[in-house]
């Protein structure tokens, strides 16, 4: 039988009317703080108990194996020390709205927390964390030691320029030695001098190889932009200061081949040609500098098709699988091949993490946060995204529609970093694509440039040593895949200089119009 002081609000879970105004106030703030939240989260939650006298009210959820016990004050002052030390042995946790008053007088001898309730959801958080634990990533992603805005009638005249300075020694070897001063290390005066005068001689090939036009016939502008992005990447690992000592160093990868293979398929054409990573030559080596895991990289490259099922799925793909990671050509993708993207878009979820009222704020903050991962085309299984290696957990799917795709929920993890999505893999563009997350593709490889230098390397090949198989795509029965190509390397040749002068000069660029809202 229930007590005269023991009410419920008139809901679901308080039916009756609150006598106390104070307590009519307090249901409706733990309805919306705690109990919506943690049924959102997957637990089921109920009122255990709820005292008019006092004014605070005791909750219990429970998730898979998990169980907790928590009770929510009207204020920290509402109830005496001996109902503090009582209810402390019901509870796990006590919260309190408003701010603390004389704390340490009225749950003096409480060795259970007792908090604001605006800290709890960093309280759900880990409640979530004993489901399923936390995967923040055990290396933190190091940040660019600076920003770069460049504001210009045509961007990538100014990208251009920046990177025309290091074709100067002198100006080469300031950029080392900013480096190494921003990451606390030290070089000796001969090192510093032959990392400069790598970078200033793989500088004007890079610049030169870039410097076609549109005019230009397309196997002029692959083989131009492939080779650009070869001697970018050894500006950019001689630019780092735990990167190669100098040039002689650089070149000695690219002595074991690129590092890559292509194998033609049944049909002989662009839809089939296979691509595939090695253990020698230069690409592994790049990969290796950003942090890639190569060990499992193989040694051999298959002879005939028939090979490729000795090879792990992961280390050799289609030229279709590297062109679905280019959201920037996504509409003419979706024309000639169709089928699941190897990109998501990623946007902060307002109806998962808790949004405390201007009565229960707190300075505290919770090191997960839940974001939405939106696939437009609807075809990306949810096993893909758990499957990438990034840092989250509670992976769901929570809607489905055929035109508008499919929207996975996910909690991030991110200790160490107070945004949450520095740790995942994002790729922005000048051409819209600010909030996109790359799955990872050939050999694991999630950054944009380097899936775009395998691409134009199956191109390279395919305009040199496949001229059939060209001739088909430039006015032939593959006609199909001209259009994609031709917006691809428009592309490229926008996006890959202003990449690599961020990785090369260690800064986050950020370009502009005149006159644009962002300028």
């Amino acid at each position: 039988m229930r007590s005269e002081d023991q009410l419920q609000a008139p809901n679901e879970d308080f039916p009756d009317p609150a006598p106390n105004p104070r307590l009519a106030l307090l249901r409706r703030e733990v309805d919306q703080t705690v109990l919506k939240p943690l049924r959102s989260h997957g637990w089921t939650a109920s009122v255990d108990r709820e005292m008019d006298h006092g004014s605070y009210i005791e909750i219990s959820a429970n998730k898979e194996t998990e169980i907790t016990k928590i009770a929510v004050l009207y204020s920290s002052s509402e109830i005496d020390n001996a109902q503090y030390l009582a209810l402390a042995k019901r509870v796990d946790r006590i919260f309190f709205n408003g701010q603390a008053y004389m704390l340490d007088t009225f749950a003096k001898g409480v060795t259970i927390p007792v908090e604001p309730l605006g800290s709890f959801f960093p309280f759900l958080v880990q409640l979530n964390k004993r489901v399923d634990p936390d995967r923040s990533p055990s290396h933190l992603p190091r940040k660019p030691s600076g920003i770069r805005r460049l504001t210009s009638e045509n961007p990538l005249d100014s990208v251009t320029a920046r990177l025309r300075q290091f074709t100067s020694v002198r100006l080469a070897r300031k950029l080392v030695e900013r480096r190494c001063a921003a990451q606390g290390l030290s070089l000796s005066p001969d090192v510093e001098d032959t990392k400069a005068t790598g970078i200033a001689y793989s500088m004007p090939s890079a610049l030169d190889y870039m410097s076609g036009d549109r005019s230009d016939r397309l196997n002029r502008r692959i083989l131009g932009l492939y080779y650009g992005v070869m001697a970018f990447a050894q500006a950019e690992m001689l630019a780092a200061p735990n990167g190669p000592r100098d040039l002689d160093e650089v070149e000695g990868m690219t002595k074991q081949g690129h590092g890559l293979y292509t194998l033609a398929g049944p049909q002989g054409g662009f839809a089939d040609l296979h691509v595939g990573v090695l253990a020698t030559g230069f690409l592994p080596q790049w990969l290796s500098f950003l942090s890639h895991d190569t060990s499992s990289f193989p040694t051999k490259k298959p002879r005939a098709t028939a090979d490729l099922a000795n090879i792990p799925t992961s280390m050799v793909c289609t030229l279709r699988d590297l062109f679905a990671s280019m959201p920037e050509i996504d509409d003419l993708f979706a024309e000639v091949f169709g089928g699941p993207t190897r990109w998501i878009e990623v946007a902060y979820d307002r109806s998962t993490n808790l949004q405390s009222s201007r009565f229960a704020s707190t300075e505290a903050k919770s090191d997960s946060t839940y974001g939405l991962f939106i696939d437009r085309t609807g075809e990306i299984a949810l096993e893909e995204i758990a499957n990438a290696g990034w840092p989250i957990a509670e992976l769901q799917l929570i809607s489905e529609a055929k035109r508008q795709g499919t929207t996975f929920r996910a909690r991030v993890d991110h200790v160490g970093h107070k945004v949450w999505w520095t740790v995942l893999p994002m790729h922005s563009s000048p051409f819209g694509a600010r909030s996109i997350v790359l799955l990872p593709t050939l050999g694991g490889m999630r950054q944009y440039r380097t899936i775009a230098a395998a691409a134009l390397y199956a191109l390279s090949i395919m305009v040199r040593y496949m001229p059939s198989a060209w001739r088909r795509i430039e006015g032939g029965d593959e006609d199909q895949y001209l259009a994609l190509v031709t917006e691809a390397l428009a592309v490229w040749e926008r996006i890959l200089p202003e990449q690599f002068l961020a990785s090369i000069a260690d800064e986050a660029i950020h370009t502009t119009q005149p006159g644009s809202w962002l300028s």
